[in-house]
């Protein structure tokens, strides 16, 4: 449109488009996992490392042999445009389903392109099975949704966050913020403490919801804490 007015010698004024905010949709692990065991090898493996990393489909779907270190269980992301490269670890199930993989011709592990395709019928099929009509709004980037929410509602870092997804800003990265607070309905971050000064103490105060926060005093006492 812009190149055919300047070759006419027109103008015109750009109409100015605000995308309606909205969150999206997080499914739970238990939904995620369903979903994974329904799929075969390549599919399969491609979603356990999705949900393992949090990386783009398009990081993952560059994902080559060599880049994977069987031994430290990580992987080395090569970037898609706008995010920084990182190594990330992986968890033993994703390790034993690359090994069950056949190496084709290619040095990349995957081909998203027949992937793309099979995700819309595995997940219809799964939700018809399951009985869960949410499993059919599950999509590649749904698993970096879920993995950015998680791990920030997990660690309350989001420098942290910013680091595993790979973004190059913060921005970025702070809409998980809002995200985990209003699928978790955290109340604040006030919290209730306790010391425990032996390993009894320590383990009532786990068993009541108590997470240790720090190491030992010089009194011996250890800190934990509960989110009131």
């Amino acid at each position: 449109m812009e190149s055919f007015l300047k070759m006419q010698g027109l103008t015109w004024q750009r109409p100015k488009y605000k995308k309606p905010e909205r969150f999206p949709f997080i499914p739970t692990e238990t939904e995620l996992d369903q979903l994974i065991a329904t799929c075969g090898k390549q599919l399969g493996t491609f979603l356990q490392g999705l949900k393992d990393t949090g990386a783009n489909p398009g990081e993952l779907d560059q994902l080559r042999w060599i880049d994977v270190n069987k031994e430290t269980k990580t992987i080395n992301i090569s970037p898609v445009k706008g995010h920084d490269p990182r190594i990330l670890t992986v968890s033993a199930e994703f390790i034993n389903r690359l090994e069950t993989l056949r190496k084709r011709n290619s040095e990349c592990i995957f081909n998203r392109l027949s992937l793309n395709s099979a995700i819309f019928l595995k997940r219809k099929q799964a939700a018809i099975k399951l009985a869960n009509p949410r499993l059919k709004k599950i999509s590649f980037i749904t698993f970096r949704h879920w993995k950015g929410n998680m791990e920030y509602h997990r660690t309350k870092d989001i420098m942290y966050v910013k680091k595993i997804l790979g973004h190059k800003y913060v921005q970025n990265t702070e809409v998980y913020i809002n995200l985990e607070s209003a699928i978790f309905q955290t109340p604040s971050d006030e919290f209730t403490t306790r010391v425990a000064l032996n390993v009894k103490e320590a383990c009532e105060l786990i068993e009541t919801g108590f997470e240790y926060v720090t190491g030992e005093y010089n009194d011996g006492g250890k800190i934990f804490r509960k989110r009131k």
